[in-house]
C-alpha cells in the first residue's frame, strides 16, 4: 500500500461518473463530500502484493494514522482511494475491502469519511503548509504481523458480540441463560430427552466443549464403508467420493431438488468463479473475507464462490417480475469453496469444498417472507425428523435483539409448532445480511455440534443488488426481504450427521445401518453354493428391475462369513438361497433393523421394501451385481 497524507484546511469532493463497472453504489447525497474545517486527507493506493495479508496492511496503516492524528490533534479523517500512486494496483475487491477494514477500525475513535471507490471525481483541498502537513509511506504485507480482522474473528468465536441468550422450551416458555448461570438454569430440570440435547448444544455455544480428542466416528465409518476418503494429491479439505458415497451424495441432492421443486423454485446453475473487480459482489463476500479462495488464471485475481449468492444475486437483479409473480424463488445445487483455517478442517464436518442445496425467495412484502420462512422451517424440520437425525436435534437461532422483540410470538411459535426446544443468541445489530436465522443443529457422538439446514431473513441484499418487483403502477421496488435457505447446508455435513447418528445408535445398542432409501446396497443374495448362482442372478436382476439395489455374494467363502460381512456392511436385508428357496420361491430373509428372520416370496418382499422406501428418491446399484467383480477401494 502506498499513501500520501495532507493536513488540509478543508476537503471538498464531487463524484462525476463511474470509472469502473464495480464502482460503489451511491445515493444522491453521497455524491458530494464537504468538510469545511481542518482534516487529514489520506490518498490510498492498495497494491497487488497487499492481497497476501490485507490485515497486516490495515494494522500498519492504522498505527501510522493514529501517530499523525496525535501529532496534529485532528479528529476528521478522509480516506481517498487513489490508484494513481502505484503502477501495480490491487483488485478493486481487495481495495474496497481494505478501505472498509480501515474505516471500521478508525471510526471507533475518529470521524471518518471514505470517498467513493471507482468514480471519477473533482476535489479541492488546501494544504496547511507546516513541516508535518505532508507525508508519504509504503506498507508491505507482513503475514506474521498483527492482523485486525483475525483479532475480531477470534472475539466473534467467543460470542462476545451477543448480548442476550434465551432458551425456549417445548411450551414456548423463555429462559434467559448466560455462561455464568448456565449450569443452574431451570430449563435443564425438564425430563424429556431432547433437553439433554439442547443443554449440550448450549454448552457448546458457550464454549464449554468436551475435551474428547478421539477421531470422530464418521471418519472411521466413511472409510470402512468405502464412501469418502482423503485425497493425497489434493489440498486438505477436498475429498474423493467412491461409488457408494457418490450414490449417497446424489440421492441426497435428489431429495433436496424435490423439496425445492415442491416449494416452487426455478432451478438454475451459476459459474464458480467471481471476478475480483466486481465491487457489488465484494460487499457481500466481504462478510466472509477470512474464507476467500483466490485463483489467478493470468487475467487478475478471481475468487471461488463460497455459496450461490454472489453469482445468483446478480442473476436475480436482472430478472423482471411483478408483485403478482412474487416471491421469485430460485434453487441451485451449488459447489462451494471456503478457505477454512488448517486447524478447522475436520473430516466431513468442516471442509474446503462442499456441495450445498441453496434456495432463495425474493419477497415483495414482509407478509410473503413470513409465509416462506415458516413453510421452509417446517419442511426442514420434517427432513431432520424423518431422514437425518431421528429426533436428535434442536433449533438454534441467531439475530438481533430488535428483530426478536418485534417478532417474538412468531419466532417462538414456529419452534413450538415444530416441536423442538430452541436457543436464541441475540446481538445489538446485524453482523451479516440477516436479521434472524435458524439452524437445525444435531449433536455428534463426541458431543460436538453439527448444522444441517438453515433458513435466513435477509434485509440487505434486495436494496444492495437492486433485486426488486414491479408494482401495480409499473414501478420497480427493492424487495424488503430475501429468504435464504439450505435444506442441506452441505452434503458433506449431512453425511457426517447421518454417520454420527449411527454411532449413537451403536452406543444405544441399536443396529448400525443407513436409512433404507440411501443404503448403497439395500438387499444382498447369498447363494449357499455355485449350484444356485444362476437362480440368484435371476432373482437379483428382478429385484434391481423393481428398484431394490441388490447384489450377490458369489465369492468362494462360507455362508457364515458371507452373512457376517453382509452385517458388517449394514445391508438391511440378506436373502440366503439354497435348494428349498429355489424349489419353493420362498426366501429366508435376515432383517437387520430388528435382527429377525422372515419367510416370503419376492413379490411380498418387494412390497415390504416399498413401504420402507416411502417414495423417496431411488438410483440404481452403484457397484456390479456380483461382489467378486468389485475392486477394493479402501485398503
Amino acid at each position: 500500500m502506498r499513501i500520501l497524507g495532507i493536513h488540509s484546511d478543508y476537503c471538498r469532493v464531487v463524484t462525476k461518473e463511474k470509472a469502473i463497472e464495480g464502482a460503489d453504489r451511491l445515493n444522491e447525497e453521497d455524491h458530494i463530500i464537504n468538510i469545511d474545517h481542518d482534516c487529514l486527507v489520506i490518498y490510498i493506493a492498495v497494491e497487488k502484493g497487499d492481497e497476501a495479508s490485507p490485515e497486516s496492511i490495515v494494522h500498519q496503516f492504522v498505527e501510522n494514522t493514529k501517530e499523525k492524528v496525535n501529532q496534529l490533534q485532528v479528529k476528521d479523517i478522509v480516506l481517498y482511494p487513489y490508484v494513481h500512486l502505484t503502477e501495480e494496483p490491487g483488485s478493486p475487491r481487495i481495495a474496497t475491502r481494505t478501505l472498509q477494514m480501515i474505516g471500521q477500525v478508525l471510526e471507533n475513535e475518529y470521524h471518518v469519511v471514505t470517498v467513493p471507490f471507482g468514480w471519477y471525481k473533482a476535489f479541492e483541498i488546501s494544504c496547511k503548509g507546516h513541516p508535518l502537513s505532508e507525508w508519504s509511506a509504503r506498507f508491505v504485507p507482513d503475514k506474521e504481523g498483527p492482523g485486525i480482522i483475525k483479532k475480531e474473528k477470534k472475539e466473534r468465536k467467543s460470542g462476545s458480540e451477543f448480548v442476550r441468550w434465551i432458551a425456549v422450551d417445548l411450551d414456548g416458555k423463555e429462559y434467559d441463560v448466560t455462561a455464568e448461570n448456565f449450569k443452574n438454569a431451570s430449563i435443564w430440570n425438564k425430563k424429556e430427552e431432547v433437553y439433554k440435547i439442547l443443554k449440550q448444544f448450549v454448552a457448546n455455544e458457550f464454549g464449554f466443549k468436551s475435551d474428547t480428542k478421539r477421531i470422530p466416528k464418521h471418519i472411521t465409518f466413511m472409510q470402512q464403508h468405502e464412501l469418502v476418503d482423503y485425497c493425497d494429491v489434493s489440498e486438505k479439505g477436498h475429498y474423493k467420493w467412491y461409488p457408494k458415497g457418490f450414490l449417497i451424495q446424489q440421492l441426497i441432492l435428489d431429495y433436496g431438488r424435490r423439496i425445492a421443486h415442491e416449494w416452487g423454485a426455478l432451478e438454475m446453475k451459476n459459474p464458480l468463479v467471481i471476478k475480483g473487480d466486481s465491487n457489488i459482489v465484494g460487499q457481500l463476500m466481504g462478510e466472509f473475507h477470512e474464507r476467500d479462495y483466490q485463483v489467478d488464471g493470468g487475467r487478475g485475481v478471481c475468487y471461488l464462490r463460497y455459496a450461490s449468492d454472489p453469482l445468483g444475486f446478480p442473476f436475480m437483479q436482472k430478472v423482471r417480475f411483478t408483485y403478482k409473480q412474487s416471491p421469485l424463488k430460485v434453487y441451485e445445487e451449488a459447489s462451494c469453496f471456503r478457505n477454512e483455517q488448517e486447524g478447522e478442517v475436520s473430516g466431513l464436518k468442516r471442509v474446503r469444498n462442499f456441495m450445498m442445496t441453496d434456495m432463495h425467495a425474493a419477497c415483495a412484502t414482509e407478509e410473503e417472507a413470513r409465509k416462506e420462512f415458516r413453510e421452509l422451517s417446517f419442511k426442514f424440520a420434517d427432513l431432520m425428523n424423518t431422514i437425518i437425525a431421528k429426533g436428535r436435534w434442536v433449533l438454534g437461532w441467531e439475530g438481533t435483539v430488535d428483530f426478536y422483540e418485534q417478532n417474538k410470538e412468531y419466532l417462538i411459535n414456529t419452534g413450538k409448532e415444530i416441536g423442538v426446544p430452541a436457543f436464541f443468541k441475540l446481538m445489538p445489530q446485524m453482523s451479516h445480511y440477516y436479521a434472524i436465522k435458524n439452524e437445525y443443529q444435531s449433536i455428534t457422538e463426541d458431543k460436538s455440534t453439527i448444522q444441517v439446514s438453515t433458513v435466513q431473513w435477509d434485509v440487505k441484499d434486495g436494496p444492495r443488488f437492486n433485486i426488486g418487483f414491479i408494482d401495480e403502477k409499473g414501478e420497480k421496488h427493492p424487495c424488503p426481504v430475501i429468504i435464504h435457505a439450505s435444506s442441506f447446508g452441505s452434503i458433506e455435513r449431512t453425511l457426517c450427521t447421518l454417520l454420527e447418528n449411527i454411532a449413537i445408535d451403536v452406543q444405544e445398542q441399536i443396529p448400525a445401518m443407513f436409512p433404507y432409501w440411501i443404503s448403497p446396497i439395500q438387499a444382498r443374495i447369498i447363494p449357499v453354493s455355485d449350484k444356485f448362482l444362476d437362480f440368484s442372478i435371476e432373482s437379483c436382476r428382478h429385484l434391481n428391475s423393481r428398484q431394490i439395489r441388490c447384489d450377490i455374494d458369489d465369492r468362494d467363502e462360507t455362508v457364515g462369513k458371507k452373512i457376517r460381512e453382509g452385517e458388517k456392511s449394514w445391508i438391511p436385508y440378506l436373502l440366503v438361497v439354497g435348494q428349498k428357496e429355489q424349489d419353493s420361491g420362498i426366501y429366508t430373509i435376515r432383517v437387520r433393523k430388528d435382527n429377525t428372520h422372515a419367510q416370503m416370496n419376492l413379490e411380498d418382499f418387494i412390497n415390504l421394501t416399498k413401504k420402507e422406501q416411502k417414495g423417496l428418491p431411488w438410483r440404481p446399484l452403484p457397484t456390479t451385481e456380483r461382489i467378486s467383480q468389485n475392486p477394493v477401494f479402501f485398503g
